[in-house]
């Protein structure tokens, strides 16, 4: 059963490849979206398509702005109503884009992620990564302007949850840009000793402000703006176990409260639910009030598997992955998001995206034997 999800899961995955990297999807979702690309790749990383993930590297590099900032998105195609109802069309160029939806605030992880998985590739022996360490060092430095408290902050609806009104110093960005800095330090250690000394002290600081700024004693909370914001996000949570942010007790204590999380076939998006009030205008016009609140996805389970398989918890690890893949082999696909009864989204104004890369990326690598390494 493992075996036939992850081969539907590569399918759906490499459906996305293209010649510049992988798109987020085929119907509405067809640029090139950072977030959903990188994530992407842990699937296509474990599964030996490497040159993909490196053709998206360069492309996003191409596009780095003179300040550092590297976009968070390149477009493929305009944003019009025919490209939500499945209809897109197509730039005869790629665009670049920095700012939420072009005109809001500056979205930070695109460069964050790029930097991540450079050093990813670096450290799997791509000499090609080697020529990009000055842009590097120009996006770390955009960065580190960026931070205040320690961390990254975030403009409003600038990170993943990008229908949600919350900004300021975000576990969703942080914990990408702890995780640079950790892989980044591997990478460089016996090419730039200095530099790579440097980077662990970052490192360090980084992990202390997110304990100092976000850590309520059971969990790492959402976000931090004008108070720390105790929403339980066990998609970042378990981000934090899998990428060896965490101590063992820590662990344990993420762990604990996705097991209070549940719902259908997957874990909440948020615990509570973020409040209406916060929802984006325009996500309320097109009936999608709910698509970061009440609304099932695949990151945060799949992270779950990881983050269980990353500390032991093997048999619990296999348990739901049993689950999940009968929930793919089912569907004989993986959509963006589904209700709570596990139907994929399917309204007037919105149908979920299929195939989705970022949700087929994360399941091919969730439902490997292992997650000790990404």
């Amino acid at each position: 059963m493992l075996e036939r999800a992850r081969s539907i899961a590569k399918k759906e995955l490499g459906s996305c490849y293209r010649k510049n990297g992988i798109v987020a999807g085929l119907h509405h979702f067809t640029d090139y979206w950072a977030r959903d690309g990188y994530f992407a790749a842990l699937g296509a990383l474990v599964s030996g398509n490497s040159q993909v993930v490196k053709n998206m590297l360069k492309l996003f590099y191409k596009h780095q702005r003179s300040d550092g900032l590297i976009p968070y998105r390149i477009m493929r195609g305009p944003v019009t109503i025919g490209k939500y109802l499945g209809k897109p069309t197509f730039f005869k160029k790629l665009k670049a884009t920095y700012r939420l939806r072009g005109f809001g605030g500056e979205v930070l992880d695109g460069t964050s992620l790029t930097i991540l998985f450079t050093s990813i590739l670096g450290q799997k022996g791509w000499s090609g990564a080697k020529i990009y360490v000055k842009q590097i060092r120009s996006a770390l430095d955009f960065l580190t302007s960026k931070e205040k408290h320690g961390l990254l902050v975030d403009s409003p609806m600038t990170e993943w949850h990008d229908s949600i009104w919350k900004w300021g110093n975000s576990l969703y960005s942080n914990i990408i840009y702890w995780y640079a800095h950790q892989q980044l330090e591997k990478w460089l250690t016996p090419l730039n000793p200095q530099l790579a000394k440097s980077l662990g002290i970052k490192k360090k600081l980084i992990a202390r402000s997110l304990r100092q700024r976000l850590w309520n004693g059971r969990y790492f909370a959402d976000w931090y703006d004008y108070k720390r914001q105790d929403f339980f996000n066990p998609f970042c949570n378990c981000l934090a176990i899998v990428w060896g942010l965490t101590t063992k007790s820590e662990a344990a204590s993420i762990l604990a409260e996705c097991k209070t999380c549940q719902i259908g076939f997957g874990l909440s998006t948020s615990v509570p639910q973020y409040p209406l009030w916060r929802v984006d205008l325009f996500q309320g016009l097109i009936g999608m009030a709910n698509y970061h609140r009440s609304i099932l996805w695949w990151q945060p389970i799949l992270a779950y598997i990881g983050a269980l398989k990353k500390i032991g918890y093997q048999k619990e690890a296999n348990k739901i992955s049993l689950e999940i893949a009968k929930k793919i082999v089912n569907d004989k696909a993986i959509y963006e998001c589904y209700n709570k009864e596990g139907k994929f989204i399917n309204k007037l104004m919105y149908r979920a995206e299929q195939p989705f890369a970022w949700a087929a990326g994360m399941a091919v690598w969730a439902l490997g034997k292992n997650n000790k390494k990404t």
